[in-house]
């Protein structure tokens, strides 16, 4: 695997129908709170509100100049360095992809932005979203109990965090 072609770059509006698709495939939607299938109009106001916002940074994952994914970092503490992160890849990605998202994420994170610290989330039935943080090198931090209501139940969440220095320290560049 040639990682050093793996890149993030902004998210731009020719990319979004792939990127909207990708987001309402089942396998994808059924892990986010949101789960109703998102509408073209209703990604194009998402996406034009978010990039008028200078805290969000929407970012598309390329493999070798492919598209495979989708990134997502808003700074929610700017004097903090702290921000939050979302993802998700393309549906035909092949193995190893997230792992390669994840760790191109975290230098644009700690690197580019320069944060402190990195924050994520994941319904608490998302077992594979919970081992994928603990690869990357996050440290479980909260179970925020019935966290999220999905308009029939209630969820627990799990609240993961990464701070630069754990990172520098060794984790968050191990590979799956």
């Amino acid at each position: 695997m040639a990682e050093e072609e793996d890149r993030l770059r902004p998210l731009q509006k020719a990319e979004l129908e792939v990127v909207r698709e990708w987001r309402n495939h089942p396998d994808v939607r059924r892990f986010m709170y949101t789960q109703h299938e998102i509408e073209a109009k209703e990604h194009r106001s998402w996406f034009e509100r978010a990039r008028q916002d200078p805290n969000r940074h929407l970012l598309l994952y390329l493999q070798q100049g492919v598209p495979m994914g989708f990134a997502n970092i808003t700074l929610v503490n700017t004097s903090a360095r702290r921000a939050e992160w979302g993802f998700y890849l393309a549906p035909d990605a092949p193995r190893g992809s997230g792992q390669r998202l994840g760790r191109a994420t975290l230098t644009y994170a700690f690197d580019t932005l320069g944060l402190h610290k990195l924050c994520g989330e994941a319904l608490a039935f998302n077992m594979r979203s919970i081992r994928f943080h603990e690869r990357l090198g996050f440290t479980r931090e909260a179970t925020l109990r019935d966290h999220h209501f999905d308009g029939q139940i209630f969820h627990d969440v799990i609240g993961f965090g990464m701070l630069a220095s754990d990172r520098t320290a060794g984790q968050g560049a191990t590979s799956s």
